[in-house]
């Protein structure tokens, strides 16, 4: 492993710098370790609203992560948006080789603001596309309705070495997120914070946690450690927010 970690990142591009791409570079920067960005998708969003997005052609993008693995060594993968349903082959075959990464894969399957909802091919991309890579999924509670029925053990059944679910979207006065394993459930707890919507937080989650699986600590101690910092940004959000939707806050605060 480099002395910085580096961390080969997947997904879309938010103009707005909420969420995406830039959410997952500020989070990797913040957390000391080297940001290596493969775009999927350009949208025309903000923290008010989704309008568009643009998929990248697939030659482009299989050129992208050719030219980012090249570049040299990589300590861990984040998928997050995937574009279109059909780059969960492309982005499963250029990715191979990196099987034996910690990968986290974020499913994104809807925009805090609202106005882009994708349909059941995406959800059946991100239920079984990267099983191979035996990767960590970081679904919150309405994305984990939508991939199963069944909860979090079917993911695993399916490959997924492992499904951390984050609590965030439900109203008790304690939010519990759940890390899923072939050994069983580990609850962290933490008071939830009043701070409204906030655009970007399952960006950072992910990128955050595989930060920590590239400096090798094992799934569950990433995982407490990625939800620490999130809470974290969200104190910080919380302090500062202005009203409706609001950018995460991301801090630099660092998990080593």
């Amino acid at each position: 492993m480099a002395e910085q970690p580096r961390i080969l990142l997947v997904g879309g591009v938010d103009p707005s710098g909420g969420a995406g791409l830039t959410a997952d570079v500020r989070t990797v920067h913040a957390l000391g370790c080297v940001p290596l960005t493969v775009p999927t998708c350009l949208t025309v969003q903000n923290r008010r609203e989704f309008a568009s997005a643009q998929p990248v052609g697939a030659d482009l993008l299989r050129d992208m992560i050719r030219a980012a693995v090249a570049d040299g060594p990589i300590d861990a993968v984040k998928i997050g948006l995937l574009g279109e349903a059909g780059n969960v082959e492309l982005l499963a075959e250029e990715l191979d080789p990196l099987a034996s990464l910690p990968v986290v894969v974020d499913p994104v399957l809807s925009a805090t603001a609202g106005g882009w909802l994708p349909g059941g091919a995406w959800t059946r991309s991100y239920r079984s596309g990267f099983a191979d890579l035996a990767p960590i999924m970081t679904p919150n509670l309405p994305e984990l309705g939508r991939l199963t029925a069944e909860g979090p053990q079917d993911l695993l059944s399916l490959g997924y070495g492992a499904v951390l679910v984050t609590g965030g979207h439900g109203t008790e006065k304690t939010v519990e997120d759940h890390l899923w394993t072939s050994a069983g459930d580990v609850v962290f707890s933490h008071p939830r914070l009043r701070v409204g919507s906030v655009h970007g937080t399952g960006c950072a989650l992910a990128s955050a946690l595989a930060c920590g699986l590239a400096r090798g600590l094992d799934v569950e101690a990433a995982s407490g450690g990625a939800i620490a910092f999130v809470s974290q940004c969200l104190r910080l959000t919380e302090a500062g927010r202005a009203g409706g939707t609001v950018p995460l806050v991301i801090s630099g605060t660092s998990l080593r």
